[in-house]
């Protein structure tokens, strides 16, 4: 996947595709964005994540991954992501199709433990359960 997405923005001189660990996002760190010009602390607007934790079957590395957003956001910023809302199947640590499922109660419980306030959601109770979650 990481080869293939080398390949798709290959022409784009602004667009930086990296292997990760699966479980934070601690390439993203201050060595990373003094290479490419950042500065020594880099703070985002947006963060944005599609049809990637609703397959994590851990709400540990869910959570942790939420952790290192909020590291990465400046205050008042935006982290918009789905997770897993249905109930219908059952997480298994071996096949990643189906991540652990979130009620809109653990939602905000995470937003904050993570130090963001979750000002919206929409499809509690279903596969595609979006979250709003602003950092403090």
């Amino acid at each position: 996947m990481v080869r293939q997405a080398r390949r798709l923005v290959a022409d784009l001189p602004n667009a930086h595709v990296f292997r990760n660990n699966g479980r934070d996002l601690s390439v993203v760190r201050p060595s990373w964005w003094s290479r490419f010009g950042f500065g020594p602390r880099l703070q985002l607007d947006f963060a944005f994540s599609f049809m990637v934790f609703q397959h994590i079957p851990s709400r540990e590395i869910i959570e942790s991954y939420v952790r290192d957003a909020h590291r990465l956001l400046r205050p008042g910023a935006l982290f918009k992501f789905q997770v897993q809302g249905s109930t219908r199947a059952e997480p298994d640590a071996q096949d990643s199709w189906v991540g652990v499922h979130f009620t809109e109660a653990d939602a905000r419980a995470m937003a904050e433990r993570c130090g963001f306030e979750m000002r919206y959601h929409f499809g509690a109770g279903e596969q595609y359960y979006w979250l709003w979650f602003f950092k403090k």
